[in-house]
């Protein structure tokens, strides 16, 4: 809940606070549970969103700070799905309603549930198809009758069944099902930050300053130059929406003053007015982190 400050003296709403041990645990249960329980379906569902940092990065440096996590779960579907292979959507749909998943207000690329009284939001995204508008809803994707399943149309979706690692998440599923291991299919580096740098256009959210940020400077051994090791091995470095995702990047991280830096900073500072060290502390560490990341990616790209 967003507080002002006022008469008690609240501080202002700070976009960290929304991010709780609860709401992540949560989220961890619910993934566990859909991938469980959707079959052949758990290949092709491809984890990019705010969970995704987690899983990209085994070890964080001794600097980074344990992942935040996230409230939602962002799913790519209907990705190199066999045409021959009738009634995929209407299964994932009646998986979902057995899990306790609903189609939430918002609409029907959305299902959530209550868990540990917090409500997880599974959202569904999919690949812009040929003369659709980034953002725009694609009802039915698979064009079954009966199935209520629609996705989001994102801008780079396809590429993230492109390069994707799987990873293997230990623990407890939902209603009393004890504990299981499940294989998730999760959005490579090189993907998930373009994802995040085309997110940083569409929207203005300062969680996906932070999962950028904290993702380079998190992964391997070196942070950002490991980072970019890792992403030029990837087979879409030579994709065109790479090339549009690292102009962002640029452009975004530029000065201290940029988005990038500045969505980074109120992640964890808000709009508060007594901080003014630390916030320029932190854009300062997020600008050159990115550019840190930038600048190797150019060198080894040559």
């Amino acid at each position: 809940m967003k507080s002002e400050v006022g008469s008690s003296g609240a501080l202002p709403w700070v976009p960290q606070d929304e991010y709780t041990p609860e709401a992540l645990a949560a989220c961890e249960k619910a993934l566990r549970t859909i991938i469980s329980r959707v079959g052949k379906w758990g290949p092709r569902l491809i984890l990019f969103g705010g969970l995704a940092p987690r899983y990209l990065v085994k070890s964080p440096s001794a600097e980074s700070k344990e992942h935040t996590g996230t409230t939602d779960l962002d799913v790519v579907i209907g990705v190199e799905i066999d045409v021959a292979d009738v009634g995929v959507y209407t299964k994932l749909q009646e998986e979902l309603g057995k899990a306790g998943f609903w189609p939430s207000d918002r609409g029907s690329f959305a299902w959530e549930r209550k868990v540990d009284g917090v409500t997880v939001v599974l959202e569904f995204f999919c690949p812009v198809e040929a003369g659709g508008t980034p953002g725009s809803l694609k009802r039915n994707p698979g064009g079954e009758a009966g199935s209520k399943i629609s996705a989001i149309q994102l801008r780079g979706a396809q590429i993230a069944a492109l390069d994707s690692v799987t990873v293997v998440l230990s623990g407890e599923v939902l209603d009393h099902g004890g504990c299981r291991d499940v294989e998730v299919q999760v959005t490579n580096i090189l993907p998930f930050l373009v994802l995040k740098a085309f997110a940083l256009v569409t929207r203005d959210k300062e969680k996906d300053a932070y999962d950028l940020v904290w993702t380079l400077q998190a992964f391997g051994e070196a942070g950002p130059l490991s980072a970019a090791e890792a992403a030029v091995q990837s087979p879409i470095g030579d994709r065109e929406e790479v090339t549009e995702a690292m102009a962002v990047l640029e452009e975004r991280f530029a000065e201290l003053d940029r988005q990038g830096p500045s969505n980074y900073a109120r992640f964890f500072l808000g709009g508060r007015d007594d901080a003014e060290d630390e916030r320029t502390r932190l854009r300062r560490d997020a600008r050159g982190t990115v550019q840190t990341f930038l600048a190797r990616w150019k060198e080894l790209r040559g």
